[in-house]
Protein backbone atom coordinates (compact mmCIF):
# COMPACT_ATOMS: atom_id res chain seq x y z
CA UNK A 1 0.00 0.00 0.00
CA UNK A 2 3.20 2.00 0.13
CA UNK A 3 3.63 2.48 -3.94
CA UNK A 4 2.72 5.52 -6.32
CA UNK A 5 -0.26 5.88 -8.82
CA UNK A 6 -0.33 8.24 -11.68
CA UNK A 7 -3.99 7.00 -13.04
CA UNK A 8 -7.41 6.00 -11.50
CA UNK A 9 -10.67 4.66 -13.07
CA UNK A 10 -13.74 4.85 -11.08
CA UNK A 11 -16.33 2.55 -11.43
CA UNK A 12 -19.69 3.47 -10.57
CA UNK A 13 -21.85 0.54 -9.59
CA UNK A 14 -24.76 -0.16 -10.71
CA UNK A 15 -28.14 1.62 -9.02
CA UNK A 16 -31.00 3.14 -10.65
CA UNK A 17 -29.98 5.73 -13.16
CA UNK A 18 -28.86 8.92 -11.22
CA UNK A 19 -25.90 11.42 -12.01
CA UNK A 20 -22.79 10.29 -9.74
CA UNK A 21 -22.03 13.20 -7.30
CA UNK A 22 -19.86 11.51 -5.55
CA UNK A 23 -17.21 9.94 -8.01
CA UNK A 24 -17.40 13.43 -10.00
CA UNK A 25 -16.74 15.29 -7.08
CA UNK A 26 -14.03 13.25 -5.70
CA UNK A 27 -12.61 12.98 -9.59
CA UNK A 28 -12.29 16.77 -9.41
CA UNK A 29 -10.47 17.16 -5.89
CA UNK A 30 -8.49 14.86 -7.19
CA UNK A 31 -7.40 17.15 -10.29
CA UNK A 32 -7.23 19.75 -8.28
CA UNK A 33 -4.51 18.54 -5.94
CA UNK A 34 -2.92 16.30 -8.31
CA UNK A 35 -3.39 17.38 -11.67
CA UNK A 36 -0.77 15.11 -13.55
CA UNK A 37 -3.25 12.12 -12.08
CA UNK A 38 -5.20 10.57 -15.25
CA UNK A 39 -8.68 9.58 -14.75
CA UNK A 40 -11.83 7.89 -16.50
CA UNK A 41 -15.16 7.64 -15.26
CA UNK A 42 -17.04 4.12 -15.80
CA UNK A 43 -20.60 4.70 -15.27
CA UNK A 44 -22.12 0.55 -15.21
CA UNK A 45 -25.61 1.93 -14.44
CA UNK A 46 -25.58 3.13 -18.39
CA UNK A 47 -24.50 -0.56 -19.71
CA UNK A 48 -26.42 -3.76 -20.27
CA UNK A 49 -26.21 -6.11 -17.36
CA UNK A 50 -24.82 -8.99 -19.83
CA UNK A 51 -21.94 -6.74 -21.28
CA UNK A 52 -20.81 -4.79 -18.08
CA UNK A 53 -18.04 -7.37 -16.76
CA UNK A 54 -16.46 -7.16 -20.23
CA UNK A 55 -16.69 -3.56 -20.23
CA UNK A 56 -14.91 -3.20 -17.08
CA UNK A 57 -11.86 -5.60 -18.39
CA UNK A 58 -12.10 -3.79 -21.89
CA UNK A 59 -11.70 -0.43 -19.93
CA UNK A 60 -9.06 -1.31 -17.76
CA UNK A 61 -7.22 -3.49 -20.60
CA UNK A 62 -7.46 0.47 -22.73
CA UNK A 63 -7.07 2.67 -19.96
CA UNK A 64 -4.44 0.78 -17.54
CA UNK A 65 -5.06 2.49 -14.77
CA UNK A 66 -3.01 1.83 -11.44
CA UNK A 67 -5.60 2.10 -9.13
CA UNK A 68 -9.33 1.34 -9.48
CA UNK A 69 -11.90 2.53 -7.37
CA UNK A 70 -15.21 1.49 -7.08
CA UNK A 71 -18.43 3.65 -5.89
CA UNK A 72 -21.49 1.27 -4.20
CA UNK A 73 -24.01 4.04 -4.03
CA UNK A 74 -26.34 2.41 -1.67
CA UNK A 75 -28.17 -0.26 -0.34
CA UNK A 76 -32.06 -0.21 -0.28
CA UNK A 77 -32.65 -3.31 2.20
CA UNK A 78 -34.90 -2.06 5.11
CA UNK A 79 -36.43 1.03 3.32
CA UNK A 80 -39.28 0.45 1.32
CA UNK A 81 -42.27 2.85 0.46
CA UNK A 82 -45.50 3.85 -0.97
CA UNK A 83 -44.36 3.19 -4.70
CA UNK A 84 -42.26 0.14 -4.00
CA UNK A 85 -44.19 -2.90 -4.11
CA UNK A 86 -42.06 -4.74 -1.67
CA UNK A 87 -43.84 -3.16 1.15
CA UNK A 88 -47.17 -3.68 0.01
CA UNK A 89 -46.03 -8.11 -0.65
CA UNK A 90 -44.54 -7.89 3.25
CA UNK A 91 -47.32 -6.03 4.67
CA UNK A 92 -49.79 -8.74 2.87
CA UNK A 93 -47.83 -11.65 4.15
CA UNK A 94 -47.67 -10.47 7.46
CA UNK A 95 -50.60 -8.67 8.39
CA UNK A 96 -53.21 -9.31 5.43
CA UNK A 97 -57.01 -11.21 7.25
CA UNK A 98 -56.92 -12.96 3.80
CA UNK A 99 -55.26 -16.22 3.34
CA UNK A 100 -55.47 -16.53 -0.45
CA UNK A 101 -53.55 -12.78 -0.07
CA UNK A 102 -50.74 -14.22 2.38
CA UNK A 103 -50.26 -17.14 0.16
CA UNK A 104 -49.80 -14.76 -3.06
CA UNK A 105 -47.67 -12.39 -1.23
CA UNK A 106 -45.09 -15.04 0.17
CA UNK A 107 -44.66 -16.36 -3.30
CA UNK A 108 -44.13 -12.73 -4.84
CA UNK A 109 -42.41 -11.88 -1.99
CA UNK A 110 -39.92 -15.13 -2.41
CA UNK A 111 -39.35 -13.95 -6.03
CA UNK A 112 -38.59 -10.22 -4.64
CA UNK A 113 -36.15 -11.01 -2.44
CA UNK A 114 -34.27 -13.08 -4.60
CA UNK A 115 -33.95 -10.35 -7.12
CA UNK A 116 -33.03 -8.38 -4.70
CA UNK A 117 -30.48 -10.78 -3.35
CA UNK A 118 -29.72 -11.05 -6.93
CA UNK A 119 -29.00 -7.64 -8.01
CA UNK A 120 -26.46 -7.22 -4.26
CA UNK A 121 -24.66 -10.58 -5.56
CA UNK A 122 -24.21 -8.88 -9.15
CA UNK A 123 -22.54 -6.23 -7.12
CA UNK A 124 -20.19 -8.35 -5.43
CA UNK A 125 -19.72 -10.35 -8.53
CA UNK A 126 -18.76 -7.55 -10.35
CA UNK A 127 -16.37 -6.81 -7.30
CA UNK A 128 -14.14 -10.05 -7.13
CA UNK A 129 -14.53 -10.74 -10.62
CA UNK A 130 -12.15 -7.55 -11.61
CA UNK A 131 -9.70 -7.68 -8.43
CA UNK A 132 -9.17 -11.59 -9.31
CA UNK A 133 -8.33 -10.57 -12.94
CA UNK A 134 -6.60 -7.68 -11.64
CA UNK A 135 -4.09 -9.05 -9.05
CA UNK A 136 -1.61 -6.43 -9.39
CA UNK A 137 -3.85 -3.13 -9.10
CA UNK A 138 -4.58 -0.92 -6.24
CA UNK A 139 -8.65 -1.18 -5.17
CA UNK A 140 -10.82 1.31 -3.45
CA UNK A 141 -14.38 0.97 -2.48
CA UNK A 142 -16.25 3.54 -1.30
CA UNK A 143 -20.05 5.26 -1.42
CA UNK A 144 -23.31 5.45 1.19
CA UNK A 145 -23.50 1.04 0.55
CA UNK A 146 -19.39 0.77 2.09
CA UNK A 147 -19.90 3.71 4.39
CA UNK A 148 -23.35 1.90 6.19
CA UNK A 149 -22.62 -1.34 5.32
CA UNK A 150 -18.26 -1.75 5.71
CA UNK A 151 -18.16 -4.80 7.88
CA UNK A 152 -20.76 -6.61 5.92
CA UNK A 153 -19.08 -6.00 2.83
CA UNK A 154 -15.38 -6.06 3.65
CA UNK A 155 -15.35 -9.41 4.79
CA UNK A 156 -16.51 -10.43 1.48
CA UNK A 157 -13.84 -8.84 -0.33
CA UNK A 158 -9.87 -9.70 -0.30
CA UNK A 159 -7.38 -8.62 1.47
CA UNK A 160 -6.30 -5.70 0.73
CA UNK A 161 -8.93 -3.85 -0.81
CA UNK A 162 -9.14 -0.46 0.94
CA UNK A 163 -12.92 0.77 2.30
CA UNK A 164 -13.18 4.36 2.61
CA UNK A 165 -15.79 5.42 4.93
CA UNK A 166 -17.74 8.44 4.27
CA UNK A 167 -15.94 11.56 2.37
CA UNK A 168 -13.10 9.99 0.49
CA UNK A 169 -11.00 12.64 -0.72
CA UNK A 170 -8.28 12.89 1.76
CA UNK A 171 -8.26 9.43 2.28
CA UNK A 172 -7.48 8.60 -1.86
CA UNK A 173 -4.78 11.40 -1.85
CA UNK A 174 -2.79 9.41 0.64
CA UNK A 175 -3.47 6.11 -1.32
CA UNK A 176 -2.32 7.56 -4.56
CA UNK A 177 0.91 8.90 -2.68
CA UNK A 178 1.65 6.21 -0.72
CA UNK A 179 1.64 7.45 2.50
CA UNK A 180 0.02 6.32 5.78
CA UNK A 181 -3.83 5.68 5.42
CA UNK A 182 -4.31 4.75 8.87
CA UNK A 183 -5.29 8.24 9.57
CA UNK A 184 -8.13 8.70 7.34
CA UNK A 185 -11.33 7.22 7.91
CA UNK A 186 -10.40 3.49 5.89
CA UNK A 187 -10.51 0.10 6.28
CA UNK A 188 -8.91 -3.36 5.58
CA UNK A 189 -7.99 -6.85 6.13
CA UNK A 190 -5.22 -7.79 6.59
CA UNK A 191 -3.18 -11.75 7.90
CA UNK A 192 -6.96 -12.00 8.61
CA UNK A 193 -7.61 -9.20 11.06
CA UNK A 194 -9.28 -5.86 9.92
CA UNK A 195 -7.28 -2.80 10.30
CA UNK A 196 -9.13 0.97 11.04
CA UNK A 197 -8.07 4.32 10.29
CA UNK A 198 -9.33 7.34 11.85
CA UNK A 199 -10.23 10.57 10.59
CA UNK A 200 -8.04 13.37 12.16
CA UNK A 201 -10.25 15.71 10.81
CA UNK A 202 -13.31 16.60 7.76
CA UNK A 203 -12.31 17.16 4.21
CA UNK A 204 -12.33 21.28 4.12
CA UNK A 205 -15.00 21.96 1.21
CA UNK A 206 -15.14 25.63 0.89
CA UNK A 207 -12.26 25.49 -1.73
CA UNK A 208 -14.02 22.92 -3.93
CA UNK A 209 -14.80 24.12 -7.57
CA UNK A 210 -16.79 22.01 -9.56
CA UNK A 211 -15.06 21.66 -13.10
CA UNK A 212 -17.71 20.28 -15.68
CA UNK A 213 -15.73 20.69 -18.28
CA UNK A 214 -12.56 18.24 -16.80
CA UNK A 215 -15.09 15.96 -16.09
CA UNK A 216 -17.24 15.57 -18.94
CA UNK A 217 -13.38 14.65 -20.70
CA UNK A 218 -12.95 11.97 -18.73
CA UNK A 219 -16.45 10.32 -18.39
CA UNK A 220 -17.77 10.09 -21.68
CA UNK A 221 -20.95 8.41 -20.93
CA UNK A 222 -21.97 12.08 -19.28
CA UNK A 223 -23.71 13.16 -22.20
CA UNK A 224 -26.21 10.79 -21.01
CA UNK A 225 -27.23 12.88 -18.08
CA UNK A 226 -27.35 16.21 -20.23
CA UNK A 227 -30.91 17.85 -19.74
CA UNK A 228 -31.55 15.88 -16.41
CA UNK A 229 -31.50 17.14 -13.28
CA UNK A 230 -28.11 17.19 -11.68
CA UNK A 231 -27.06 16.75 -7.59
CA UNK A 232 -25.06 19.65 -6.22
CA UNK A 233 -23.77 19.77 -3.02
CA UNK A 234 -23.70 23.47 -1.35
CA UNK A 235 -22.49 22.32 2.04
CA UNK A 236 -21.66 18.96 4.12
CA UNK A 237 -22.76 17.49 7.31
CA UNK A 238 -25.59 17.19 9.79
CA UNK A 239 -25.69 19.20 13.22
CA UNK A 240 -28.86 17.20 14.18
CA UNK A 241 -28.81 13.45 16.12
CA UNK A 242 -32.51 12.11 14.55
CA UNK A 243 -32.38 8.54 15.80
CA UNK A 244 -32.50 6.79 12.03
CA UNK A 245 -30.21 9.11 10.22
CA UNK A 246 -26.58 8.19 8.84
CA UNK A 247 -25.98 11.95 7.52
CA UNK A 248 -23.93 12.65 10.76
CA UNK A 249 -22.01 9.39 10.34
CA UNK A 250 -21.46 9.97 7.11
CA UNK A 251 -20.23 13.60 6.76
CA UNK A 252 -19.99 14.96 9.91
CA UNK A 253 -22.22 16.60 12.80
CA UNK A 254 -20.14 20.17 11.57
CA UNK A 255 -21.44 21.94 8.77
CA UNK A 256 -19.20 23.30 6.32
CA UNK A 257 -20.11 25.47 3.28
CA UNK A 258 -18.41 25.60 -0.25
CA UNK A 259 -18.30 29.22 -1.86
CA UNK A 260 -22.08 30.65 -3.15
CA UNK A 261 -20.00 32.01 -6.22
CA UNK A 262 -18.54 28.52 -6.92
CA UNK A 263 -21.75 27.15 -7.37
CA UNK A 264 -23.54 29.74 -8.96
CA UNK A 265 -20.54 29.52 -11.47
CA UNK A 266 -21.25 25.34 -11.57
CA UNK A 267 -25.00 26.10 -12.24
CA UNK A 268 -24.66 28.42 -15.12
CA UNK A 269 -22.21 26.00 -16.78
CA UNK A 270 -24.58 23.24 -15.90
CA UNK A 271 -27.49 25.38 -17.84
CA UNK A 272 -25.66 26.60 -20.82
CA UNK A 273 -23.34 23.78 -21.79
CA UNK A 274 -25.34 20.23 -20.20
CA UNK A 275 -29.20 21.74 -21.23
CA UNK A 276 -29.79 21.19 -17.07
CA UNK A 277 -32.85 22.65 -16.08
CA UNK A 278 -33.17 20.96 -12.68
CA UNK A 279 -30.69 20.74 -10.03
CA UNK A 280 -31.13 19.01 -6.52
CA UNK A 281 -28.91 20.47 -3.84
CA UNK A 282 -27.78 17.15 -2.37
CA UNK A 283 -27.34 18.18 0.82
CA UNK A 284 -28.47 16.59 4.30
CA UNK A 285 -30.70 19.68 4.87
CA UNK A 286 -30.52 22.46 2.47
CA UNK A 287 -30.74 25.36 5.37
CA UNK A 288 -29.43 23.02 8.31
CA UNK A 289 -30.14 25.64 11.03
CA UNK A 290 -30.12 29.39 11.28
CA UNK A 291 -26.07 29.89 11.04
CA UNK A 292 -27.16 28.63 7.59
CA UNK A 293 -29.39 30.68 6.33
CA UNK A 294 -26.95 33.58 5.21
CA UNK A 295 -25.21 31.32 3.10
CA UNK A 296 -28.50 30.11 1.11
CA UNK A 297 -29.17 33.58 0.72
CA UNK A 298 -25.98 34.33 -0.77
CA UNK A 299 -26.18 30.93 -3.02
CA UNK A 300 -29.95 32.48 -3.78
CA UNK A 301 -29.77 35.82 -4.04
CA UNK A 302 -26.43 34.45 -6.61
CA UNK A 303 -29.22 32.66 -8.75
CA UNK A 304 -31.56 35.78 -8.69
CA UNK A 305 -29.02 38.07 -10.20
CA UNK A 306 -28.09 35.66 -12.87
CA UNK A 307 -31.41 34.87 -13.76
CA UNK A 308 -30.80 31.65 -14.34
CA UNK A 309 -34.40 30.03 -14.88
CA UNK A 310 -33.43 27.01 -13.16
CA UNK A 311 -36.10 24.94 -10.93
CA UNK A 312 -34.03 23.55 -7.50
CA UNK A 313 -35.23 20.99 -4.91
CA UNK A 314 -33.66 19.34 -2.12
CA UNK A 315 -34.72 18.53 1.41
CA UNK A 316 -35.94 21.47 3.53
CA UNK A 317 -36.66 22.60 7.09
CA UNK A 318 -39.41 25.06 6.63
CA UNK A 319 -38.70 25.22 10.60
CA UNK A 320 -36.52 27.70 9.71
CA UNK A 321 -37.42 29.20 7.19
CA UNK A 322 -37.89 33.02 6.93
CA UNK A 323 -40.67 35.66 5.58
CA UNK A 324 -36.59 36.86 3.33
CA UNK A 325 -35.88 33.38 2.68
CA UNK A 326 -39.44 32.18 1.45
CA UNK A 327 -39.30 35.01 -0.64
CA UNK A 328 -35.83 34.41 -2.02
CA UNK A 329 -36.71 30.29 -2.43
CA UNK A 330 -39.62 31.41 -5.25
CA UNK A 331 -38.04 34.23 -6.89
CA UNK A 332 -34.87 31.81 -7.34
CA UNK A 333 -37.06 29.05 -8.50
CA UNK A 334 -37.36 26.51 -5.99
CA UNK A 335 -39.15 23.28 -7.34
CA UNK A 336 -40.90 20.47 -4.88
CA UNK A 337 -39.49 20.40 -1.57
CA UNK A 338 -38.82 17.06 0.95
CA UNK A 339 -40.20 17.75 4.11
CA UNK A 340 -38.80 15.01 6.79
CA UNK A 341 -41.63 15.69 8.95
CA UNK A 342 -41.19 12.06 10.47
CA UNK A 343 -44.52 12.69 12.90
CA UNK A 344 -46.80 15.08 13.21
CA UNK A 345 -46.73 14.69 17.47
CA UNK A 346 -44.18 17.07 19.04
CA UNK A 347 -43.63 13.62 21.58
CA UNK A 348 -42.84 11.61 18.96
CA UNK A 349 -40.48 13.89 17.26
CA UNK A 350 -38.91 14.79 20.86
CA UNK A 351 -38.72 11.31 21.45
CA UNK A 352 -36.65 10.51 17.59
CA UNK A 353 -34.49 13.99 18.56
CA UNK A 354 -35.86 15.47 15.35
CA UNK A 355 -34.75 19.04 16.74
CA UNK A 356 -37.55 21.32 15.75
CA UNK A 357 -40.82 22.12 16.43
CA UNK A 358 -44.58 21.83 14.45
CA UNK A 359 -45.57 25.11 14.65
CA UNK A 360 -42.50 26.33 13.26
CA UNK A 361 -43.10 24.41 10.63
CA UNK A 362 -46.08 25.15 10.24
CA UNK A 363 -45.43 28.97 9.85
CA UNK A 364 -42.30 28.23 7.46
CA UNK A 365 -45.20 27.08 4.78
CA UNK A 366 -47.59 29.74 5.72
CA UNK A 367 -44.27 31.89 4.78
CA UNK A 368 -44.13 29.90 1.69
CA UNK A 369 -47.64 30.03 0.64
CA UNK A 370 -47.83 33.71 0.60
CA UNK A 371 -44.72 34.52 -1.11
CA UNK A 372 -46.90 32.17 -3.74
CA UNK A 373 -44.95 28.95 -3.73
CA UNK A 374 -46.76 26.79 -6.86
CA UNK A 375 -44.69 23.00 -6.23
CA UNK A 376 -45.84 20.58 -3.89
CA UNK A 377 -44.30 20.15 -0.42
CA UNK A 378 -43.91 16.53 -0.10
CA UNK A 379 -44.45 15.10 3.64
CA UNK A 380 -42.24 11.90 4.69
CA UNK A 381 -44.51 10.15 7.66
CA UNK A 382 -42.38 8.09 9.47
CA UNK A 383 -45.15 6.37 11.33
CA UNK A 384 -45.38 4.32 14.39
CA UNK A 385 -41.94 5.11 15.36
CA UNK A 386 -40.39 4.50 18.59
CA UNK A 387 -43.08 6.42 21.02
CA UNK A 388 -45.72 6.58 18.87
CA UNK A 389 -49.55 5.34 20.45
CA UNK A 390 -52.72 5.87 19.26
CA UNK A 391 -52.89 9.56 20.48
CA UNK A 392 -49.76 10.32 18.43
CA UNK A 393 -51.07 8.77 15.47
CA UNK A 394 -54.11 11.18 15.59
CA UNK A 395 -51.94 13.73 15.78
CA UNK A 396 -49.71 13.12 13.01
CA UNK A 397 -53.29 12.93 10.95
CA UNK A 398 -53.97 16.44 12.27
CA UNK A 399 -50.77 18.09 11.83
CA UNK A 400 -51.37 16.81 7.68
CA UNK A 401 -54.72 18.45 7.78
CA UNK A 402 -53.20 21.68 8.83
CA UNK A 403 -50.61 21.78 6.05
CA UNK A 404 -53.30 21.30 3.36
CA UNK A 405 -55.16 24.11 5.11
CA UNK A 406 -52.49 26.23 4.74
CA UNK A 407 -50.99 24.89 1.35
CA UNK A 408 -54.41 23.68 -0.59
CA UNK A 409 -54.71 20.19 -0.89
CA UNK A 410 -52.88 20.35 -4.40
CA UNK A 411 -49.65 20.95 -3.02
CA UNK A 412 -49.50 18.88 -0.26
CA UNK A 413 -48.11 15.00 -0.35
CA UNK A 414 -47.80 12.93 2.64
CA UNK A 415 -45.57 10.06 1.79
CA UNK A 416 -45.75 7.33 4.14
CA UNK A 417 -42.49 5.37 5.49
CA UNK A 418 -41.81 3.19 7.86
CA UNK A 419 -37.90 2.95 9.43
CA UNK A 420 -35.30 0.78 8.31
CA UNK A 421 -32.97 0.14 11.29
CA UNK A 422 -29.71 0.51 9.87
CA UNK A 423 -25.96 0.03 11.32
CA UNK A 424 -24.03 3.30 12.93
CA UNK A 425 -27.67 4.76 13.49
CA UNK A 426 -28.85 5.75 17.24
CA UNK A 427 -31.45 3.49 16.94
CA UNK A 428 -29.90 0.67 16.09
CA UNK A 429 -28.29 1.32 19.90
CA UNK A 430 -31.09 2.02 21.83
CA UNK A 431 -33.22 -1.10 20.14
CA UNK A 432 -29.76 -3.86 20.40
CA UNK A 433 -30.07 -1.95 24.49
CA UNK A 434 -33.31 -2.47 24.55
CA UNK A 435 -33.56 -6.20 23.59
CA UNK A 436 -35.64 -5.40 20.42
CA UNK A 437 -32.51 -6.56 18.24
CA UNK A 438 -29.26 -9.19 19.38
CA UNK A 439 -25.79 -7.64 19.17
CA UNK A 440 -25.04 -10.19 16.42
CA UNK A 441 -27.97 -9.70 14.13
CA UNK A 442 -26.72 -9.57 10.77
CA UNK A 443 -28.54 -6.38 8.92
CA UNK A 444 -28.18 -7.96 5.39
CA UNK A 445 -30.44 -10.95 6.55
CA UNK A 446 -33.42 -11.60 4.14
CA UNK A 447 -35.40 -14.00 6.30
CA UNK A 448 -38.77 -13.44 6.96
CA UNK A 449 -38.13 -12.55 10.62
CA UNK A 450 -35.50 -10.25 10.08
CA UNK A 451 -37.32 -8.29 7.61
CA UNK A 452 -39.92 -8.17 9.95
CA UNK A 453 -37.80 -6.87 12.60
CA UNK A 454 -36.10 -4.35 10.49
CA UNK A 455 -38.72 -3.00 8.67
CA UNK A 456 -39.78 -1.16 11.80
CA UNK A 457 -43.43 -1.27 12.24
CA UNK A 458 -43.69 -2.83 15.83
CA UNK A 459 -47.07 -3.60 18.02
CA UNK A 460 -49.47 -2.89 19.13
CA UNK A 461 -50.17 -0.46 16.43
CA UNK A 462 -48.25 -2.75 13.86
CA UNK A 463 -51.44 -4.57 12.43
CA UNK A 464 -53.78 -1.65 12.81
CA UNK A 465 -51.35 0.94 10.41
CA UNK A 466 -50.38 -2.12 7.74
CA UNK A 467 -54.32 -3.00 7.38
CA UNK A 468 -54.69 0.80 6.73
CA UNK A 469 -52.10 0.61 4.34
CA UNK A 470 -53.19 -2.34 2.41
CA UNK A 471 -56.79 -0.82 2.37
CA UNK A 472 -55.46 2.61 0.73
CA UNK A 473 -52.85 0.47 -2.08
CA UNK A 474 -56.03 -0.92 -3.21
CA UNK A 475 -56.68 1.78 -5.01
CA UNK A 476 -53.94 3.16 -7.31
CA UNK A 477 -52.96 6.63 -7.61
CA UNK A 478 -50.31 8.99 -6.45
CA UNK A 479 -52.60 9.26 -3.33
CA UNK A 480 -52.36 6.58 -1.03
CA UNK A 481 -50.78 8.45 1.62
CA UNK A 482 -53.42 10.39 2.40
CA UNK A 483 -55.68 7.60 2.17
CA UNK A 484 -53.36 5.74 4.62
CA UNK A 485 -53.96 8.82 6.99
CA UNK A 486 -57.79 8.55 6.17
CA UNK A 487 -58.33 5.18 6.63
CA UNK A 488 -56.08 5.09 9.74
CA UNK A 489 -58.31 7.90 11.07
CA UNK A 490 -61.43 5.66 10.54
CA UNK A 491 -59.87 3.07 12.68
CA UNK A 492 -58.49 5.07 15.52
CA UNK A 493 -61.48 6.74 16.42
CA UNK A 494 -63.75 3.64 15.95
CA UNK A 495 -60.86 2.33 18.74
CA UNK A 496 -61.06 5.73 20.81
CA UNK A 497 -65.49 5.28 20.66
CA UNK A 498 -65.06 1.58 21.77
CA UNK A 499 -62.91 2.30 24.28
CA UNK A 500 -64.98 5.00 25.44
CA UNK A 501 -68.18 2.79 25.55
Amino acid sequence: MNKEHRSILYLWLPCKKIYPVGPTCLANYVHTKRPDIRQRILDLSLINRRERLKTIVDTIESFKPDMIAFSWRDIQIYAPHEGDSSLERAFNFYYSPNIYAKLKAGITGLSMVFTYENSIRERFYLLQKTIKAFPDKTFTIGGGALSVFSKEIMERLPEGVIGVIGEGEDAILAIIDGTEITRHRVLYRENGSVISGTQAKPVPVEDIRMDYNYIASIFPEVSSYFGETIGIQTKRGCPYQCEFCLYPYIEGENVRYRDPEAIIKEIDYLYSHWNVRKIWFADAQFVPGSMAIPHCTALLEGIVKKRLPIEWSGYVRTSLITPELANLMVSSGVGDLEISITSGSQKVLNEMSMGFRLDHLYEGCRYLKKEGYKGKVILNYSINAPGETEETLLESITSYKSIVNIMGREQVRPVIFFIGVQPHTRLENRLIEGGYLNSSYNPLSLTPFSIRKLLYNPPPLDKMIARSCLDAWKEKGEDSGERIMLNLEKRLLVEKQRILC
